[in-house]
């Protein structure tokens, strides 16, 4: 049985990725500066990472200042895309924060840097949830 291109790429490792960080004014922007260094280090130590520093990601991503909502000192919201040193996307993208202390921006470096190329899954706590449509109602 021969297999398609997509069965392929699915398989294939990670060689680097895409992070769209939130650098929004007043919002995502204003967290700890040190939980972007953080993040900047493990794009150098990566051949092919890319980090792209963004406006809101609160379409995408559950976000405290996001349509009005009013929290004072957000974390960042990271999304990551894991790809092929082509910049061939592989799976899914993945969602991070609020990353809100270098710990957790250092952990999640550490992944990025480590253990995305030899298909570890990301640190689950890092991962961001939406909430449902269903909570508060």
């Amino acid at each position: 049985m021969t297999r398609g291109p997509h069965h392929t790429a699915a398989r294939q490792a990670a060689e680097g990725f895409t992070a769209a960080v939130c650098r929004a004014e007043g919002g995502c922007g204003a967290a700890d500066g040190r939980v972007l260094e953080a993040l900047r280090g493990a794009t150098r130590r990566m051949p092919f990472g890319l980090l792209v520093a963004t406006g809101c990601l609160g379409q995408h991503l559950h976000c405290p200042h996001h349509e009005g909502n009013q929290v004072p000192r957000a974390g960042h919201r990271v999304v990551v895309q894991p790809c092929t040193r082509d910049r061939t996307p592989l799976g899914p993208a993945l969602a991070f924060g609020p990353l809100t202390d270098p710990e957790q921006a250092a952990a999640l470096a550490t992944w990025l840097a480590e253990g995305l190329h030899q298909g570890r899954r990301p640190p689950r706590r890092l991962l961001a949830v939406r909430p449902s449509r269903h909570s508060g109602q």
